[in-house]
């Protein structure tokens, strides 16, 4: 043991020895470019190590990271050398640097003999612009898969779309056919003959047709009041008049409250206000108790006498349309010409549009 000690107490022993400087006769330019050249090499070493030791820290993901770490301690060992090689210019502690270079050998050949089997392993590895690409290429199918899932659901919508088109469609074929039934029957019911009732039935099928074509454009979702008067009269040729404000048909009610208007208007060609030059007055308001109220009147024509019989038109006001709106219907013959009043509660049948008030004329 004793030996052992004196070994080493040779080997680190700087008496016998002068420091680096005086090899370079202490000339000041040549000791001071070594030393501050040896300090910027050791600064470098020291911050190379330090910056991939962070990038170590934060990337724990990164693969053969160990031989990483063994560069880090390869190159401060390197950097320790050359503040030691600074030291030496004054100090002959030739024993310190002869160990220190010793650690960085070991170091450097561990680090050499840990590097060459890994180098095919790490050309291996796929370059960044393989990855960009690839990252790319599973973005792209991520993408083309959302579109096909997109498209399977609007497949999916559009059948259950198609669906609900059909059962709605099979309902009102089945509703208009009901209507045509009924408008036949009651045609017949009142005709005097088949020549009669030939244009009696054409004239409330084509009023029904235009009802139809009005609620197609609206998509049936509901009819205006004053676009199915004006759909109703306008072909006619006559002078009216709509003043008020608009209101809201649900689709339903527009196809009755068609017929209606189709009913008062023939019948204001034949045996009234249009048989001599009169004109007709369409007004909407408000009524009793916050209701709606509509009045048909009839003016400047001939003299209105009372029917001695209830025909189709009035059924279907008294009946249809007060029926449906759980309203009023009047119909008051009046020597100077008919006033027929609608008088029912907001509904979803019936509502006030949110539009101002207006007066349409047709002259």
């Amino acid at each position: 043991m004793d030996r052992v000690l004196n070994a080493l107490s040779y080997f680190f022993n700087a008496n016998t020895l002068n420091p680096h400087g005086i090899c370079l006769l202490w000339r000041p330019e040549l000791i001071w470019t070594h030393a501050i050249s040896d300090i910027l090499i050791g600064l470098a070493y020291f911050s190379i190590p330090l910056a991939i030791g962070m990038f170590l820290y934060r990337r724990p993901d990164v693969r053969f990271g160990w031989v990483l770490w063994m560069f880090v301690a390869f190159i401060m060992l390197c950097g320790v050398t050359h503040f030691m090689a600074v030291w030496t210019l004054w100090n002959a502690h030739y024993g310190i640097e002869a160990l220190l270079k010793a650690l960085t050998a070991v170091a450097s050949v561990m680090t050499a003999v840990a590097l060459w089997p890994l180098l095919p392993r790490i050309i291996a590895l796929p370059a960044a612009a393989t990855l960009q690409a690839r990252i790319e290429e599973r973005d792209q199918a991520l993408n083309d898969l959302r579109g096909a899932m997109a498209t399977m659901v609007e497949m999916r919508e559009h059948e259950t779309r198609q669906k609900l088109l059909l059962d709605e469609l099979n309902h009102r074929v089945k509703n208009t056919l009901a209507s045509v039934q009924s408008i036949a029957s009651q045609t017949m019911r009142g005709a005097g003959d088949m020549g009669e009732f030939k244009d009696s039935f054409v004239e409330r099928l084509m009023a029904l047709s235009s009802t139809h074509d009005l609620l197609v454009k609206r998509e049936w979702t509901s009819a205006s009041l004053r676009e199915l008067v004006d759909a109703t009269l306008g072909h006619y040729g006559r002078p009216y008049a709509y003043a008020g404000p608009d209101l809201r048909l649900h689709s339903n009610f527009a196809v009755t409250f068609g017929m209606a208007l189709h009913e008062l208007a023939t019948n204001a060609l034949k045996h009234g206000a249009w048989a001599s030059g009169g004109r007709v007055d369409i007004s909407v308001g408000e009524g009793e108790g916050g209701a709606i109220r509509i009045v048909w009147r009839e003016s400047g024509g001939l003299a209105v006498n009372a029917p001695e019989q209830t025909g189709f038109g009035s059924r279907l006001l008294e009946r249809g349309v007060a029926g449906e709106l759980g309203g009023e219907v009047t119909m008051d013959y009046r020597r100077e010409g008919l006033v027929c009043a609608i008088q029912a509660p907001a509904s979803e049948k019936i509502a006030f549009q949110d539009s101002p008030e207006a007066v349409l004329e047709r002259l």
